[in-house]
């Protein structure tokens, strides 16, 4: 089993024993609790197996009592032949062609399995695959019928209890490249179960992971950790990267099942209303050439954020911001040096004989005694310039820059966008950024406000 495989595993088994861990319950309480994890079905990464005993949850929360993440990851251990990992890997694609098209037989499955040669001609029988279909919930019964909500009509009691995000995309902006054509902006937003607060919302050109990342990142620097994630399948994610993020975090990620939007309600309602109260708006200034890059985009949309923080909100009779900080004592902060590590990517490599390894283009030295071994890197996208060397759970000397071609990964995207500000009509969003800072000026005096603002931007 890979290191990659062995994060999976670790991170599977986290987000079973995470309401027991993120919890203070009595002896009869967590038994109880116990049984009802056990006696559910999962998809476990690695293993046909579907179900979980007590015995094996006793020993998860055992192992993270004693090593935290680390104690989750499964024991090395011999590989046990190629035909398993074949058969894993033909069952998981079959899941995945009938997520691709529910309506999709089973026949259909088996018949597009054989023409990618996945699997030989009539290796596989409809009524097996049939069967392992309805053990994964995804016959067309499960498909069709109403799905049993996760999340039902109530609210977490606490703040960060339980954050829901998702995507959006309404807004079309010049394009950076060519401003005579418009591209399609998309707004990440992660809010609040309890309070209805947004924990951070940006627009950017594209919706890729680093992107959510960035927007996650920057809450939980603002407002600590999240007990629970919750989000859609989304290819974004759904990132191995992000799921072995959440369980170092301590966090439970949470995917919504498929055909049951309801279960995003809260999120769902604020683009709603981002709908009605901000995407107009901003259209208006757009279509008037005043606001023409996603730095004045997203100026506007913090401006707008700040309002909808102080008012009122319809079903909690609160603003979100009073609300979230009535109880703000229960929140969960992380060290930053220990949030510094958790936000680092993971990559595995195999050391060349001459103990170099490479790294989007650069090359870097690693300590000799790991040449021909597959090792564990770790680093952080924007700055190559180090690199965290490990292998099996003990790290060695970071890599030393031999050739270093690039600074950052490839996959960061380019934000390559100007700023200008147009002179025009006052719109109801500029005056809204106006008004705030208006505020803040008398708050804090003339010269302060102009050191915040400066710093504030020198801080993006």
């Amino acid at each position: 089993m890979n290191e990659t495989l062995r994060n999976e595993v670790a991170a599977f088994r986290f987000g079973l024993i995470a309401p027991i861990v993120q919890r203070q319950l009595k002896p009869g309480e967590r038994y109880a609790l116990l049984r009802e994890i056990a006696g559910q079905r999962y998809t476990i990464p690695g293993s046909e197996r579907t179900t979980v005993s007590i015995r094996s949850l006793e020993r998860y929360l055992q192992a993270y009592e004693e090593n935290g993440f680390e104690g989750l990851k499964p024991q090395e251990r011999k590989s046990q032949g190629s035909l398993r990992n074949q058969d894993l890997e033909v069952l998981k694609r079959a899941i995945d062609l009938r997520k691709e098209l529910p309506s999709r037989s089973v026949e259909q499955v088996i018949r597009i399995l054989e023409l990618e040669k996945r699997a030989p001609i009539g290796a596989i029988k409809p009524r097996t695959l049939s069967r392992y279909f309805q053990e994964m919930g995804w016959s067309k019964r499960d498909i069709y019928s109403k799905v049993r909500k996760e999340f039902r009509q109530f609210e977490h009691d606490l703040p960060n209890d339980c954050w829901q995000a998702d995507t959006q995309h309404t807004l079309y902006l010049p394009d950076p490249k060519n401003p005579e054509k418009r591209k399609k902006v998309y707004l990440i937003a992660i809010i609040d179960d309890h309070s209805r607060r947004i924990m951070h919302a940006e627009f950017f050109l594209e919706e890729r992971y680093p992107r959510l990342e960035r927007c996650v990142q920057k809450a939980v620097l603002k407002f600590g950790v999240p007990n629970l994630f919750f989000c859609d399948n989304g290819s974004v994610y759904s990132a191995k990267q992000f799921q072995i993020m959440c369980a170092r975090m301590g966090t439970k990620l949470i995917h919504a099942k498929p055909y049951s939007p309801e279960s995003k309600g809260k999120i769902e309602k604020f683009f709603q209303f981002v709908d009605s109260s901000f995407t107009e708006e901003a259209n208006l200034l757009i279509n008037q050439e005043k606001l023409t890059t996603l730095k004045q985009l997203n100026e506007y949309l913090r401006s707008w954020l700040e309002a909808y923080d102080n008012r009122i909100h319809r079903s909690t009779k609160q603003t979100p911001k009073k609300r979230y900080e009535a109880k703000e004592d229960h929140t969960r902060h992380l060290p930053a040096e220990l949030l510094k590590n958790i936000f680092l990517w993971e990559e595995e490599r195999t050391v060349r004989k001459t103990a170099i390894i490479e790294l989007e283009g650069n090359q870097y030295d690693v300590d000799s005694s790991l040449r021909g071994k597959r090792i564990q890197i770790r680093y952080n996208p924007f700055d190559l310039s180090t690199i965290q060397i490990w292998k099996d759970d003990e790290r060695f000397d970071d890599a030393k820059p031999a050739v270093l071609h690039n600074q950052s990964h490839s996959k960061l995207p380019d934000d390559a966008d100007h700023d200008r500000t147009p002179a025009g009509v006052s719109s109801f969003l500029e005056q809204l950024k106006k008004q705030q800072e208006e505020e803040k000026r008398k708050q804090v005096g003339t010269t302060s406000f102009a050191r915040l603002k400066e710093k504030q931007t020198g801080g993006e």
